[in-house]
């Protein structure tokens, strides 16, 4: 768009505002936003009649302006007028004209209804409509001819014709804007799908994880209680055979009691240990160190490893509930998988918070794989620690070599 307004030489009249017009349509076309459609509108109709002042009101569908654009008023003067016209007066005149209104003095003139206070003084006065088949887009304004004097009838022919351009400018930017509504409205929906999509396989991952880990319950109920029970109701029906008997042998019966007492004892414990791998209740009552303490004293009772446990920055305050979870059942899942798969005799987990992570270690001196040659064994439950430790933001890493062990490393970010 010209910066600076070109003088016409002396005898050829019209042909700097041809050369302007054209300048102008041309900047006009290489906008597509909106915005700046509306001042290179406003800029290049200043530029084409020779105007200090331009102005475009532009309508919505119902012809309520919607935005007003000026061309040649500063901040420091728009701020002393205040609010921008309505629509009024000769402006008013305009958007209700079929065609442009030119007035040589807008004091003069009966249709004027004055300016706002703080309103720079206007004399000349230009309104061209922007429209196109029936549809009002706008209207322009032009005031104060920069070389004196009024507008001429080449600068009203001029202008309208540069509102052709502005008109195609308009529908051209709000078809670019309604483009781009839809595709961000496509986008939204083809993530909102997506969310659903994931939501669902978690959801499905959810269930299968809780309909494993009851049908796990459920084997455990079986073969350890429910088979210390049988041997509970075996016992007992000793018991009875030896008080029923015509020759009551009470030392026989006394006997059978006390293999009875110890099977019960035997089903109270392994009833409590399957309630604790559910769900420990040291974990909810004194916190994450005292049940990771628990887990490997219990560990270390009911197999041939041996487990050491170092922890630091714990016993300072309780985590949130969701972390300590987290962190417990990752690490008794690591130390499952060190007692049923890796063959060692010896294992340590390490746990340290810091302001702003907690980082727990099992590391075992078993057999160890090759993750890679074996897809990281997803029988070990890599998977199952991984989705976990998404759920708290954090991340689970496994590295492990053929003769050298197994290490497990959980990072949960704090804060």
């Amino acid at each position: 768009m010209p910066a600076v307004r070109r003088r016409q030489p002396a005898g050829q009249p019209g042909r700097d505002q041809l050369q302007d017009l054209l300048g102008a349509a041309l900047a006009l076309s290489e906008e597509h936003e909106l915005g700046a459609v509306l001042h290179r509108i406003v800029d290049g109709t200043a530029a084409i009649a020779g105007a200090r002042y331009a102005g475009l009101a532009l309508y919505d569908e119902a012809g309520v302006i919607e935005a007003f654009v000026h061309h040649g008023i500063d901040e420091q003067t728009e701020a002393r007028i205040g609010a921008p016209p309505r629509g009024r007066g000769l402006l008013g005149e305009v958007a209700a004209a079929a065609g442009p209104v030119r007035v040589e003095d807008i004091g003069a003139d009966p249709r004027s209804c004055g300016f706002p206070p703080g309103h720079p003084p206007m004399r000349s006065f230009l309104g061209v409509p922007v429209r196109r088949r029936g549809r009002r887009y706008g209207s322009l304004y032009l005031t104060e001819k920069a070389a004196g004097g009024p507008f001429t009838e080449d600068d009203e022919a001029l202008v309208a014709a540069f509102a052709a351009f502005a008109t195609g400018a308009i529908e051209a930017a709000r078809l670019v804007e309604a483009e781009r509504s839809r595709a961000a409205a496509l986008v939204e929906l083809v993530a909102a799908e997506e969310r659903d999509r994931v939501r669902s396989e978690m959801l499905g991952e959810i269930l299968g994880a809780q309909e494993a880990e009851r049908a796990r319950v459920a084997r455990d109920l079986h073969d350890d209680v429910g088979q210390a029970l049988t041997s509970v109701l075996l016992g007992l029906r000793l018991v009875e055979s030896s008080l029923r008997a015509p020759d009551v042998d009470l030392a026989d019966a006394l006997a059978h009691t006390e293999e009875v007492r110890g099977l019960v004892a035997d089903a109270l414990a392994r009833t409590r240990r399957l309630a604790f791998e559910l769900r420990p209740t040291v974990l909810d009552d004194v916190g994450l160190l005292a049940a990771l303490e628990r887990l490997v004293a219990e560990t270390t009772a009911r197999s041939p490893l041996a487990v050491e446990l170092a922890a630091h920055g714990l016993g300072e305050g309780r985590l949130p509930a969701a972390i300590e979870t987290v962190v417990y059942r990752v690490v008794q899942e690591a130390l499952t998988n060190v007692v049923r798969h890796s063959g060692a005799t010896g294992a340590s987990v390490t746990v340290s918070l810091s302001e702003s992570r907690l980082r727990a270690v099992v590391e075992d001196d078993g057999a160890g794989f090759d993750p890679v040659a074996t897809g990281a064994r997803p029988h070990l439950g890599i998977e199952g620690m991984t989705e976990r430790a998404e759920l708290v933001g954090g991340n689970v890493t496994l590295a492990s070599a053929p003769g050298v062990g197994t290490t497990v490393r959980l990072e949960v970010p704090l804060g």
